[in-house]
């Protein structure tokens, strides 16, 4: 299979993805980036505050909203495909880089990845680009464990997953005699010092608010597995039965050949905590996409080498390859489901205020999840930006999603005035949305919402495309829930 062949057939497919891209609605995922963009912090509640902050930098270009920002992402695809190219190449022959290439365009997860924004493709380029550095080291270019060091930092700042690769590499690094030389040591220390900075402002964000967006459970509930949820989990994220044989096969022969070969140690060693850590939340009923692509590069760079070393294997991975565009389709097709109905769904959000009574202070929203909050949030925004969101979600006394690190119609302002003496210690501040009305969006009225108002109404129900249904309800007098 010729390169030339193969950069022709990924360019057209970028071209194919910015068009994609145009032609369909802004996503849910990605009017909550677009929210995280306007409220950057260190961390947010689902990861770094990379991909936020690159959709910050993408809105200053004076272009229209977001559009910059995701057609950079189809960009950010074909930049995951070149370090692929260039890491087989690298560590094995052009041939294998060629398969690698074509194989990583055909997988679900990439496809999907590569045309909605998300935090999975830049960590994906930038690890990928990381490991190359490393693998080049290792071929007796020390200097490159700077380069590596600061792509594996860039990488941590978009997902926390993306310190597993560099971990296995150091771990192999220091393991290895042949590779244990000063230079190296300095190299992997230089990676630690550099994952230590990126991770430094996320974890001092997750320790002002008691860990709580970043715990997984305690330590008794790490060895708590969800059976049931394990076959659904493993092919959740867009991974598909033909990646789980991938990634699964693929992992299992290469720890094979990696007790007889360099270069498969290599590989598995920048792939193998990933490998792990997508299993495993697999087992515990979570979702773990980005983890499973990182860990997918390697494994089909070693893969790519087995088909390109064996020309009867080759008509077994186009198979493959066909199989894998056929669900890529298919899951670009669901992932595309429903977007246009949230327009006319905010449409009607919108006419349902002139229902509202006449009051002098403007009525608000309220969506019943941070997924339907974002995405009307971004349809119904106004030109001048505030600090609470455009649609709240109802009051909660956890920590659901990142809207509870935003300002809230729930919330208090400083304030001289007490607004009732027996809350005196507690409350000294006041509420401004006290006294005002609002709309409220969801599949049923939950109790924050029906006791926090005077009146709830269901005004009229929506049903989308999917099966899933709304009712809007008119909520009058907002008062503060007590104590």
């Amino acid at each position: 299979m010729r390169t030339r062949t193969i950069l022709l057939f990924v360019l057209a497919l970028t071209g194919l993805r910015w068009a994609w891209v145009a032609m369909h609605d802004v996503a849910p995922q990605e009017a909550y980036f677009w929210l995280c963009s306007t409220r950057l912090a260190p961390g947010f509640f689902d990861g770094p505050p990379g991909t936020a902050l690159l959709v910050a930098l993408c809105e200053q270009a004076g272009l229209p909203s977001l559009f910059l920002a995701r057609m950079l992402w189809p960009a950010l695809a074909l930049m995951a495909t070149v370090f692929a190219w260039m890491l087989a190449k690298e560590t094995f022959d052009e041939r294998a880089a060629a398969w690698t290439a074509l194989a990583l365009n055909l997988i679900p997860a990439f496809n999907v990845g590569s045309t909605v924004i998300g935090s999975a493709m830049p960590a994906l380029v930038f690890s990928l680009a990381g490991i190359w550095s490393v693998r080049r080291a290792w071929a007796g270019h020390r200097a490159f464990w700077l380069l590596a060091g600061a792509l594996f930092a860039i990488a941590t700042a978009f997902r926390y997953e993306a310190v597993l690769p560099p971990i296995g590499l150091i771990i192999a690094t220091l393991a290895s005699s042949r590779h244990r030389t000063l230079a190296d040591v300095a190299g992997t220390a230089w990676v630690c010092a550099a994952l230590a900075l990126a991770l430094w402002g996320p974890l001092r964000w997750n320790a002002a608010l008691e860990w709580i967006p970043i715990a997984g459970g305690t330590v008794r509930t790490m060895w708590e597995f969800r059976w049931l949820a394990f076959p659904a989990t493993l092919t959740s994220d867009n991974v598909s039965v033909v990646g789980l044989v991938i990634l699964i096969g693929g992992g299992v022969l290469m720890l094979r050949d990696a007790r007889l070969h360099e270069r498969s140690r290599f590989l598995f060693a920048a792939c193998g905590f990933s490998l792990a850590w997508w299993l495993y939340f697999s087992l515990r009923g979570e979702r773990s996409g980005g983890a499973a692509l990182l860990a997918a590069g390697p494994i089909l760079v070693f893969l790519a080498s087995r088909v390109a070393k064996h020309p009867g294997a080759r008509i077994v991975a186009l198979a493959v390859c066909l199989a894998a565009a056929g669900l890529s389709i298919w899951a670009l097709h669901t992932s595309v489901e429903g977007r246009s109905s949230w327009r006319s769904l905010a449409a009607d959000l919108q006419s349902s205020t002139r229902e509202l009574p006449a009051s002098e202070s403007e009525g608000f929203f309220i969506a019943e999840d941070a997924e339907s909050a974002s995405i009307l949030g971004w349809l119904l925004r106004k030109n001048e930006r505030t600090a609470y969101p455009p649609v709240f979600v109802p009051e909660s006394p956890g920590f659901p999603n990142q809207f509870g690190a935003w300002p809230s119609y729930a919330d208090f302002v400083d304030s001289p005035v007490v607004v009732d003496e027996y809350f005196a210690k507690e409350q000294q501040g006041v509420n401004p949305f006290v006294g005002r009305h609002a709309i409220f969006l969801g599949s049923d009225l939950p109790q924050t919402i029906d006791g926090a108002f005077e009146q709830t109404t269901p005004l009229r129900q929506i049903t989308m495309p999917g099966g899933r249904t709304f009712t809007i309800y008119l909520c009058l007098n907002y008062q503060t829930l007590p104590l």
